[in-house]
């Protein structure tokens, strides 16, 4: 069974780059607002929710902290090219960020990331 991912980002070419790149991995919905996003997360609840960062009418971080009350059993990813992980050390800490990847990602990256946001479920369900 392939591992669910939604995916929240305002540029729909980042998105058809990131479900062309691993549709047959993963299965992979995308928003690009966070109304959709929400929808699709009370649809069926991912393994893993990625989040840009910069979009319009809301951040990734407070979105992400949406996901972290809602579904917290979700490993989220925030996808960003402006921000470091120390602009958001109290979301890290406070579980809310689980993992970040850079903009713009390589495959590479991302499989690496994808991977390690895989592996508490890939545990938890072994149990």
């Amino acid at each position: 069974m392939k591992r669910s991912i939604v995916y929240l980002d305002d540029d729909p070419g980042c998105l058809d780059i990131f479900v062309n790149t691993l549709k047959d991995e993963y299965e992979v919905r995308t928003a690009t607002t966070p109304e959709e996003a929400r929808r699709l997360l009370a649809e069926r609840a991912p393994e893993i929710v990625i989040s840009d960062q910069n979009m319009p009418g809301i951040k990734g971080e407070e979105f992400l902290l949406e996901v972290a009350r809602n579904y917290p059993a979700s490993c989220r990813v925030m996808l960003t090219g402006h921000a470091t992980v120390g602009n958001m050390m109290r979301e890290v800490g406070a579980g809310i960020i689980n993992l970040f990847i850079p903009k713009p990602w390589t495959e590479q990256n991302m499989r690496q990331v994808l991977e390690r946001a895989s592996l508490p479920h890939a545990l938890h369900s072994e149990k």
